[in-house]
């Protein structure tokens, strides 16, 4: 009986039927980890570009307004169609959205937030002692803002009429209530601020979202300031008194 038993102990000791079975039992989720976790790493950084491709082609879109060929401005004017065109443009620059909406069961101008405004910097000194940084010689006004694409009018991520907009260090993160302190100066900008938040696809239950925040600041090109045309005007933008 014990000789039998430690016969059988033996076998069972040198058998190595079933190891590479239990070696993959213990290696796979490890590995499954970092190839779902690779993917998500090459989507995010691909995320991060898009909304970058999609701030800087929309601001150079509306920064390359012109004035009107009758000559009553010398103001480069944008209208509804030149927003709605831009924003739509996005899609075509960023077609993750389509996905990402239909992942949300949302259209996929829901899955993105782009606003838009005009920024002029009105002296508050008649000279300035430091040419290096103008800040504190000029005050920032919202000419024209766009009135939500994406959040109520009540929302935070576009500059309403009559902000305060603080300087601050080139290298903080965009804010609607902010200006780097390097564009304060005799001129005028146009804002671009896009917000797009990225859910991973695999493990979204146990992974946070993570904003993605891009902000443009670019002078109009043809003209001292980009001003917005009121005509036929859907609620898209909103032009400051």
């Amino acid at each position: 009986m014990r000789a039998a038993l430690a016969t059988r102990i033996r076998r069972f000791r040198s058998a190595d039927d079933g190891i590479a079975a239990v070696e993959l039992a213990l290696v796979l989720p490890v590995l499954l980890t970092l190839l779902l976790g690779g993917i998500q790493v090459v989507a995010y950084v691909n995320a991060v570009r898009k909304v970058e491709l999609v701030v800087r082609s929309i601001s150079q879109m509306i920064s390359q307004a012109v004035p009107p060929s009758n000559g009553s401005t010398t103001s480069g004017l944008v209208a509804k169609g030149d927003l709605h065109f831009s924003y739509d443009a996005a899609l075509v620059l960023f077609p993750y959205l389509m996905s990402e909406g239909k992942r949300q069961n949302k259209e996929w101008w829901e899955v993105i937030t782009i606003n838009y405004a005009s920024i002029r910097f009105k002296p508050n000194t008649a000279t300035c002692p430091d040419l290096s940084d103008q800040s504190a010689c000029y005050s920032a006004e919202v000419v024209w803002t766009s009135s939500g694409t994406t959040q109520p009018t009540s929302g935070d991520l576009y500059r309403r009429c009559g902000a305060e907009l603080t300087p601050v260090e080139n290298t903080a993160a965009p804010s609607p209530t902010t200006l780097p302190r390097s564009l304060y100066g005799p001129a005028t900008m146009v804002v671009i601020d896009v917000v797009f938040t990225f859910t991973p696809t695999f493990g979204a239950r146990y992974l946070p979202s993570l904003p993605i925040a891009r902000s443009a600041y670019v002078q109009p090109r043809h003209v001292p300031l980009i001003d917005y045309d009121l005509t036929g005007n859907d609620g898209i933008a909103t032009k400051c008194s």
